[in-house]
């Protein structure tokens, strides 16, 4: 089975202390913090700590010596979560920090683009915004990117808060391996510049991982609340036929018991096929297979209240190239789509 989707690589947790730079060389707190002229820009850095998971190599072309820290992810509120980093200069040479942490095309010096990963449900958190929609809701180094030997720089970055039930999440940047498993804990005094702010609406995205077994003729879509089952036309039905095979109950039992034990109150059931010939035999064709494939399921899925919605599309909506025998097969499916 080959699994495609967001992949987390493990960076390096330590236990130990990790030495602090001495105070000279951290700059100004005021000059190191803010990002424009809203009031929440002027907000101190949460409290520092010592470093809870570290990085100590990036890919980052600002200074091979940097090493990044996470500190602390809190709770500030029931709708923000605060996650507090430090960049320090491990180097022998001045490093200048502008882009590492920003997003492409984002707002430099700042953390614009780091993000968070809730692996319970699929969904990735980016930072909060203000009200204006474009300025990240966090800390600004802006004018002290210049990092001496020893140097560091504290950061400080807010998300929307996660359920009360997500204890740990996993912090993305664009130059470490992601930080696993950080804790997500309760502050307990945060700053009210920062968790007191007016800010846009939260943005979560949907993590959409994908897993095709090739030799089972199935593949499948999930995301933080549906899945979509892609089942093989040559698995169900013979050539041009819409009646199920035999080798198909056993794969529609499984699919029977994945919707059981789902949510959903509704499966959609869409028939596809690829391009040979034309629609006005394949859209009948993959309306007839998916008419089957539902009149399984009924007999099968043992919830009570569940609807159907069935649909054929012919040669519509390709998965795959129609010009190889490959691409042909993968269009010829059905798919079974239904809420977690």
């Amino acid at each position: 089975m080959r699994v495609l989707g967001s992949i987390v690589v493990s960076t390096v947790l330590l236990s130990s202390c990790v030495g602090q730079p001495d105070a000279d060389s951290r700059g100004d707190a005021e000059s190191l913090t803010g990002n424009g002229d809203e009031e929440s820009s002027q907000a101190s850095s949460p409290e520092s700590g010592e470093p809870i998971a570290t990085s100590q190599y990036s890919a980052s072309a600002e200074g091979s010596g940097l090493r990044f820290d996470i500190r602390a992810l809190e709770r500030y509120s029931d709708a923000m979560l605060v996650l507090s980093m430090a960049i320090t200069n491990e180097g022998d040479e001045p490093a200048t920090v502008r882009l590492s942490l920003a997003e492409l095309g984002g707002q430099l010096s700042t953390p614009d683009g780091v993000s968070l990963i809730d692996m319970q449900n699929n969904q990735r958190y980016m930072p909060l915004k203000l009200t204006d929609e474009e300025t990240c809701h966090c800390s600004s180094w802006r004018g002290d990117e210049n990092l001496g030997p020893g140097g560091s720089i504290d950061i400080w970055v807010a998300f929307p808060s996660p359920p009360e039930d997500i204890e740990s999440m996993s912090v993305t940047t664009p130059v470490t391996p992601d930080f696993l498993d950080i804790p997500v804990t309760e502050a307990e005094a945060p700053d009210s510049a920062i968790a007191d702010a007016p800010v846009a609406e939260p943005r979560v995205l949907d993590i959409r991982a994908y897993q095709d077994d090739i030799e089972g003729g199935t593949a499948r879509t999930d995301s933080g609340d549906e899945t979509t089952i892609l089942l093989s036309s040559d698995v169900l039905f013979e050539l041009n036929e819409s009646d199920l095979t035999p080798e198909a109950d056993d794969v529609l039992r499984q699919v029977a018991e994945e919707i059981d034990n789902a949510s959903a109150s509704t499966v959609e059931i869409d028939g596809y096929t690829d391009n040979t010939g034309n629609d006005r035999i394949n859209k009948p064709l993959s309306e007839d297979r998916a008419a089957s494939v539902e009149e399984r399921l009924r007999e099968l899925v043992t919830r009570e209240g569940l609807g159907y919605e069935v649909a054929g599309h012919g040669s519509a909506d390709p998965v795959g190239d129609n010009r190889t025998d490959e691409g042909r097969e993968k269009n010829r499916r059905v798919t079974i789509t239904f809420a977690k």
